[in-house]
């Protein structure tokens, strides 16, 4: 029996109410909820409309020619930057050069192209991150600078690391650091620009100093050849990109078992760095498209990790976690995995780029550590300007709210926590000890800490030579 009209005018107002709370909380870039969440964008399209005037530059040396780990810290800086510099990201120098990175693409050119930089002089005034030798010193700009197992930036002009010894995760590192300092810039932020930032992954705690040779570990020689990922959002997929960066002599018997059930969603490539902006359908099958095309070896897991997950003995040893479920995270130990490295990033507006990454096993159980869910704030973030405006236009509190729990997100806090995650298992296979926890902000280098785990760890992950 048909429904009178009138019974059925609130119910498509209901509807109409709850798809565009839908998707306010799954459409915006994530840095862009940044300022509705801090009450300075009176609503999502002024937040859209400030990263939409962001362009930043980047000025590529003659180095790039002959050196892998340069390339590769120019991907990475582009890959990064075009996802909240939506204004352009314009790039100058040395490009027409042929593809050393293990990265598509036959030249360097048409790789910076497809993951969204292009050809041509700075927007203005806009920031510059320089990737080599430039011909001369320009005002609003950083130098990118590698060596060995640390990454980081300096003023430009300033001394340099020897970039001759860079690898592959230190340039990733390198150019995380550099698109944050740029977002840094971009936002007007005080001493941006004008200091040393980095990191040593060997040497994470803040007792070494990332520019001293001191905090540097051993020639890379072994990479992992046999890994389990859980999560292949914003955490997972750096870790991936990491990985996929490094200098694999036969990726074919690299085995990768990707696991995770969620949906492509169009926020996803603002801050998940192996979604290109096209992308749809399950991140499983997308990821592994891209992986596979890179040579290495999938297998798609598309099902819960809870307490009746179980690993069996021809699984991969190390499991790499990335989700930000509570539950979940809790369960880390249940399967049985020897190594389970996970990390964690901050959500709000105030510690979107706090990373905490642990270890297990170690002295504290994962159960203990998540025994709880996270707190909501979500009370105090829907008071800004931005939140009433939506409520002016009709959309509900239970719309509200799941846009004030979504995570603020940058694609760069994620690729420096996954390089740290990759840290831990090339450590590892390297002799020396892994981190039971590293703790640090990005806004606050100095004040990082790594404690080592005191469990002992009798584990061979799987490994290759790399190729020299």
């Amino acid at each position: 029996m048909a429904m009178p009209i009138s019974s059925s005018i609130p119910t498509m107002r209901k509807a109409s109410k709850e798809r565009n709370s839908i998707s306010l909380a799954s459409s915006p870039n994530r840095l862009a909820k940044l300022d509705l969440d801090l009450g300075e964008a009176a609503d999502p399209e002024a937040a859209m409309a400030r990263l939409k005037g962001y362009a930043a530059h980047v000025r590529v040396g003659a180095e790039v020619s002959g050196s892998a780990a340069h390339q590769i810290a120019v991907l990475t800086l582009v890959n990064i930057l075009s996802r909240f510099a939506l204004g352009g990201v314009t790039l100058s120098g040395m490009l027409d050069v042929p593809m050393l990175a293990p990265w598509p693409g036959r030249t360097l050119m048409a790789a910076v192209d497809a993951l969204g930089g292009a050809a041509g002089e700075p927007a203005g005034d806009c920031p510059t991150a320089i990737v080599g030798t430039a011909d001369d010193v320009v005002d609003r700009a950083i130098q990118l600078t590698f060596e060995g197992w640390r990454g980081g930036i300096v003023p430009a002009g300033a001394a340099r690391l020897n970039e001759a010894k860079g690898t592959a995760m230190s340039a990733v590192l390198a150019a995380a650091i550099g698109a944050a300092e740029i977002f840094a810039m971009l936002r007007e932020e005080v001493a941006s620009g004008r200091r040393p930032r980095g990191l040593s992954i060997w040497r994470p705690d803040g007792d070494q100093d990332w520019l001293s040779p001191v905090g540097d570990g051993p020639p890379l020689l072994l990479l992992p050849n046999r890994l389990w990922i859980l999560g292949l959002g914003h955490l997972g997929q750096a870790f991936l990109w990491s990985l996929a960066m490094c200098p694999y002599a036969d990726r074919a018997q690299v085995s990768l078992v990707l696991q995770d059930m969620d949906d492509i969603t169009e926020s996803t490539a603002s801050t998940s760095i192996l979604t290109m902006k096209a992308a749809r359908g399950r991140k499983t099958r997308d990821v592994a498209r891209t992986l596979e095309a890179m040579g290495f070896s999938t297998v798609i897991i598309e099902r819960p990790f809870d307490d009746q997950f179980k690993r069996r003995p021809e699984d991969p040893s190390v499991l790499i976690c990335g989700v930000d479920n509570a539950h979940a995270r809790s369960q880390l130990e249940a399967p049985g995995f020897p190594l389970i490295v996970e990390a964690g990033i901050g959500r709000s507006a105030q510690d979107f780029q706090a990373i905490r990454l642990h270890t297990f096993p170690s002295r504290r159980k994962a159960a203990a550590l998540w025994n709880t869910e996270m707190v909501d704030a979500t009370g105090v973030v829907a008071q800004t300007q931005g939140y009433q405006r939506l409520r002016e236009r009709g959309v509900d509190e239970c719309g509200l709210a799941r846009l004030a729990g979504t995570a603020v997100g940058a694609p760069f806090v994620g690729t420096v926590a996954g390089v740290l995650m990759l840290g831990q298992i090339l450590r590892l296979l390297h002799g020396d000890q892994v981190d039971a926890v590293i703790d640090l902000d990005l806004r606050a280098l100095d004040a990082r800490r790594a404690v080592p785990n005191a469990n002992p760890l009798a584990l061979n992950p799987g490994f290759q030579i790399c190729d020299a």
